[in-house]
């Protein structure tokens, strides 16, 4: 083989593994709505990192798969330092996929291509380590140059970043994650039992203060002992005793104000632009026009406003809604890999959550609503 020949293959594969860095730093930008917060959920997920540095890691990321793929087109430190760099990277790839089959199995995508090409951890290490061939071949095939000029992969550099960076800045979501932390200021002080007041006013001179939240025992029987009336006592509340859920925060829909904490809820976590979402919500529909008893749903979305007339009549009916920014959104799936994510509520309680299902299981989720 001569060397016109062996120069030709060298730059196809050099095209190939550019286009292999290119294609999956951008499939991880784009759409720019939601695939980086994808992104940054699966590095979280997989503790890597917490919420408050996931966005500044996922863009670095991102920034130098960018630019090796852009830096291998050019032949500046190609064999000193792009080459050995792209191989090093890779191979870290190699050992964190085989860690991640070992604790998590080989089961949900790797995130290599992000939601554009799902691909398992194992086919990402059968195709890095078919590129890692592609690159010691490069590696071997390409001479050491003695005139090679640093303002060019520099310049590279802070254009891959500087694009990154500028097309989806990181917004922390360090405040999210402590707001969905707050512990609840426990009810179980208020006395539930006997908190009637007499209705004859003449005979109240001596009762506490309505407004203390727990009521004396003994003011009580004294009371009940000058009037005359009937005393009535509010009914108990019924389910688990109350507490604070992640969605806690969420108290208003579209000027509906709803304590999520109070009695059988259903939070419905929906991507706007989502199939999955949308039969999701069809079948919630149907569960509530079959079941007259069904708890409300109340939608935390994340989307466009213009977007969701559109997804409701495709849903078969609307619910009370509020729109997230991504920031808050992701971090909130949890176990979720993707929305849609139902979770069913009472006084604050997960009774069930339903999460990375293709199809929505309308027999589990009205037994959960029963429960």
């Amino acid at each position: 083989m001569d060397s016109k020949q062996e120069n030709r293959i060298v730059w196809v594969l050099r095209i190939l593994v550019s286009g292999l860095f290119i294609m999956s730093a951008f499939s991880k930008l784009f759409p720019t709505e939601s695939a980086i917060y994808l992104f940054e959920k699966q590095i979280v997920d997989l503790n890597i990192t917490n919420w408050c540095f996931a966005p500044i890691l996922s863009r670095a990321i991102i920034g130098l798969e960018l630019f090796l793929g852009l830096a291998i087109l050019q032949n500046n430190f190609l064999k000193k330092f792009i080459v050995p760099v792209t191989s090093l990277l890779l191979i870290a790839f190699c050992i964190h996929l085989s860690m991640v089959i070992h604790k998590y199995g080989n089961d949900g995508n790797c995130g290599c291509f992000g939601q554009f090409l799902p691909m398992t951890p194992l086919q990402a290490i059968i195709k890095n380590v078919i590129t890692l061939i592609l690159l010691a071949y490069i590696f071997l095939k390409t001479k050491i140059t003695t005139n090679d000029k640093h303002r060019w992969p520099i310049l590279l550099g802070m254009v891959a970043y500087g694009f990154v960076f500028l097309l989806v800045p990181p917004k922390c979501a360090c405040a999210t994650e402590s707001n969905n932390k707050i512990p609840w200021e426990s009810s179980q002080e208020i006395d539930t039992v006997s908190t009637a007041l007499p209705t004859d006013n003449s005979a109240n001179t001596t009762i506490a203060d309505t407004s203390r939240t727990r009521i004396n025992t003994s003011t009580t029987d004294t009371t009940r002992k000058k009037t005359t009336a009937p005393t009535q006592s509010t009914p108990v509340v019924q389910g688990p005793p109350k507490k604070n859920s992640v969605f806690t925060k969420y108290n208003s829909f579209h000027g509906k104000a709803v304590d999520l904490n109070e009695g059988k809820k259903i939070v419905a976590m929906f991507a706007l632009d989502c199939e999955h979402c949308m039969e999701a919500s069809k079948t919630l529909n149907e569960l509530k026009k079959q079941n007259p008893g069904f708890p409300e749903v109340y939608v935390l979305a994340f989307g466009e406003e213009d977007q969701a007339e559109n997804f409701f009549n495709e849903g078969g009916g609307k619910w009370p809604f509020t729109i997230l920014p991504p920031q808050e959104f992701f971090p909130l799936l949890d176990r979720a890999n993707a929305p849609p994510r139902i979770t069913v509520l009472n006084n604050g309680n997960i009774v069930e959550d339903f999460v990375n299902f293709e199809h929505p299981d309308k027999a589990a989720i009205l037994a959960a609503a029963k429960k």
